[in-house]
């Protein structure tokens, strides 16, 4: 079956007509924030940073949200450590720990296969979650849980191919009950010559899927080959069974695919594979020189999204992805394709101009798509914008983030691009009400604009390359961010975090992971209206009621000296800090063995931006090993590469006043922190500050890793 391209020519959006509410300040004073007094915000907000886990350096998070409202977020650690991580959040966002079932210190789930490469999340209609991982391009894994990540069904043959790349999944209804769980994957340099004359050459991708009805037998395998791709790009499946997977590539002036990339290793085209009835052979086609579509049109279709144009070699003039074109489907079944798009030289492929946003609709199943639109004319500021991730709710409703700069570089001369620039990168939200009017796609739908994360995430560049930025250039954040739609219509949404001055020694950043979930403003389901929740806190706020120690396969709730009721902070003069953590007793100072180890640990996190570079994550602590007479210190944080990864620690470094009293009322434990202990300022603003109670096996360190027992909701302090 030809390649369709719905008729459109290829052209460069330069000038998108949109109409545009840019609603660019998130954190407006409280007093003036009209969800404080229940009334219409009309673009969404978000409230303070949840750092996902305060230790583990990683990037690029998975994200999903169950219908009980637990969170789930994955992120691989690297194909050196062999582990990638899943938390759990059963309070709503307000913490995370690591699910029960991961092996500590180190804290991979507990399932048999070597990891690390890419991870992904699903969740079926009874709530099953669904986790895969790669093998070092060697093959994927696959596992399943039942039990909320306590435990797990595991496979390390899910693809059944030597040399795969980047797993997507997702889950149709109940697989064990005429459901499906599909997985896309990438064969990586294998399809060459024979299989695919003329589509193929070396170093192309070949899109393939499999799926299964247990989570750990998938079928067929080795996973069927479609067609040729730059890099795959997402799976979704519609109320009735259908699957769409969007990847980016390579077309001719016509819009037929023909191959992943360029010579300069650019795509010019972004393709959504339609299975409007699902997929479920059990053995592989053989293609002989086909595309699975052209073998079996009645099974799929390919379809070309956009396709923009070449130069008289061949090569594109742009450059789609950045690295990947996401997909996400609303309640009605319309479809969303979502990507960053710069110009090129295409003589030698490097980024020429601005990086934007766009976002394609279709309203058919993918059979045919709207014209693009220039998300990021809502962000007129920014000039360099990648990494973008699309959610639906209701039909045209829909939330886009991405992280996005300022900063242009030279272009067209060099330094342009994310990987040539140093700039500071926020994470950005546009969402539209109206995507989609009178049942087809707007051309001019209405974008509100916002910040996600209240300072700059990263300062830098940010490399697009893969793997291939071992050679140069800062891959730190990995290769993308998340959004996801709760159960209200709220946007979750979780990316990395590298505010600090941290790195691995060869200047790449060293990034935890960030969550925000919108606390204000419309919903994506229109039923909902307006969301509701909590106003960001300030200068105070409570602990968690999910105070646990999480591991081997066990969740054990934390003794009394581990759950937090408060943390709070204080200036009473222009040279001191007073941090107060508040326990529910401190009757004791001694903790069980039980609960990860004898030490225990009382600290105070928070952030503090830079306008000239990266910025600072500080500390300050109370410490009792062994049940024995506490120190008190704080300091800034230090990463340490463990031989099994990198990992985040806070090490004594000044001696400060401290101490802790208990009554009938509870336990207090006070710190007073020198200004110019913790970066001087004593008029800055400090962000995302977190109660935390942890446990460890010995004194703190630059090399300790710790277990986080409790946290506070985090909360900003301005003098």
């Amino acid at each position: 079956m030809p390649y369709r391209t719905n008729g459109r020519s290829a052209i460069l959006f330069s000038g998108l007509s949109l109409i545009v509410v840019c609603l660019l300040t998130a954190s407006a004073a409280l007093a003036a924030d009209p969800a404080a007094s229940g009334g219409t915000v009309k673009g969404p907000l978000f409230g303070r940073e949840v750092i996902v886990d305060n230790q583990r350096v990683t990037g690029e998070p998975s994200l999903s949200v169950d219908g009980q409202d637990r969170i789930y977020i994955s992120t691989p650690y690297g194909f050196a450590t062999t582990a990638s991580f899943v938390w759990r959040s059963t309070d709503h966002g307000m913490s995370f720990h690591l699910v029960p079932g991961n092996a500590p210190p180190v804290g991979k789930p507990l399932v048999t296969c070597v990891g690390g490469g890419d991870s992904g999340l699903a969740i079926d209609s009874i709530n099953r979650l669904y986790f895969v991982d790669l093998q070092g391009l060697t093959d994927v894994s696959n596992s399943v849980s039942s039990d909320q990540g306590a435990t797990w069904s595991t496979t390390c043959d899910a693809a059944n191919d030597t040399g795969v790349d980047r797993p997507w999944i997702a889950a149709f209804g109940d697989p064990q009950s005429g459901g499906a769980l599909y997985q896309t994957v990438d064969e990586v340099e294998q399809c060459i010559g024979s299989c695919l004359p003329n589509l193929g050459e070396v170093g192309s991708n070949i899109l393939e899927i499999t799926r299964s009805q247990d989570g750990v037998t998938f079928t067929p395998l080795p996973a069927q080959q479609i067609e040729p791709d730059g890099i795959v790009s997402g799976i979704v499946t519609d109320s009735s069974g259908g699957v769409y997977i969007s990847h980016t590539g390579l077309t001719d002036a016509n819009g037929n695919l023909t191959n992943g990339s360029d010579a300069n290793g650019n795509t010019n085209a972004v393709i959504v594979v339609r299975f409007p009835n699902g997929y479920n052979q059990t053995t592989p086609t053989v293609l002989n020189g086909q595309t699975l579509c052209q073998a079996q049109p009645t099974l799929c279709t390919t379809e070309v999204v956009y396709h923009g144009p070449l130069d008289s070699s061949g090569n594109s003039a742009i450059t789609v992805g950045q690295d990947f074109a996401p997909i996400a489907i609303d309640r009605s079944g319309n479809l969303y394709v979502v990507w960053a798009q710069a110009s090129v030289d295409s003589s030698t492929g490097q980024v020429s101009g601005s990086s934007q946003i766009y976002l394609a609709v279709s309203t058919n199943h993918g059979a045919t798509w709207g014209s693009p639109v220039r998300v990021t004319a809502a962000t007129p500021s920014l000039q360099t914008s990648l990494f973008p991730s699309v959610a639906a709710g209701d039909a045209g409703r829909v939330d886009v983030v991405w992280y996005g700069t300022p900063t242009l570089g030279s272009c067209p001369s060099q330094p342009c691009g994310s990987s040539a620039i140093t700039g500071h990168w926020s994470v950005m939200m546009a969402q539209s009400l109206n995507a989609i009017v009178n049942g087809q796609p707007n051309s001019t739908p209405t974008f509100a604009a916002t910040k996600v994360s209240e300072v700059s995430n990263h300062y830098g560049a940010i490399c697009t390359f893969g793997i291939s930025c071992t050679t140069g250039g800062d891959r730190g954040l990995l290769d993308f961010i998340t959004v996801t739609v709760g159960l209200k219509g709220e946007a979750n949404v979780v990316w990395a975090d590298a505010v600090n001055q941290n790195s691995d020694g060869s200047g790449t950043s060293s990034a935890l992971i960030g969550f925000n979930r919108q606390y204000a403003g419309p919903s994506l389901y229109a039923s909902i209206g307006q969301v509701k929740g909590t106003a960001p806190a300030s200068g105070h706020a409570a602990g968690s009621p999910d105070a646990i120690y999480s591991a081997n396969g066990l969740a054990i709730d934390a003794s009394t000296n581990l759950m937090l009721s408060q943390a709070s902070v204080a200036m009473p003069d222009s040279h001191h800090y007073t941090f107060t953590i508040n326990v529910k007793s401190l009757s004791t100072l001694a903790v069980s063995p039980t609960l990860g180890g004898t030490d225990a640990v009382w600290l105070v996190r928070w952030e503090a931006p830079d306008p000239n570079g990266a910025g600072h994550t500080y500390f300050a602590a109370m410490e009792s090993d062994n049940g024995g007479t506490p120190t008190f210190f704080d300091g800034e944080t230090t990463t340490f590469d463990s031989g099994e990864g990198f990992f985040m620690t806070y090490p004594p470094v000044h001696t400060i006043q401290g101490s802790y009293k208990n009554s009938s009322k509870g336990g207090v434990i006070t710190l007073t922190v020198p200004v110019a202990d913790v970066g001087g300022r004593s008029t800055a603003t400090l962000y995302s500050l977190t109660g935390l109670s942890v446990t460890q096996s010995t004194a703190s360190s630059t090399t300790t890793v710790f277990n986080q027992i409790d946290a506070t909701a985090p909360f900003d302090f301005t003098p």
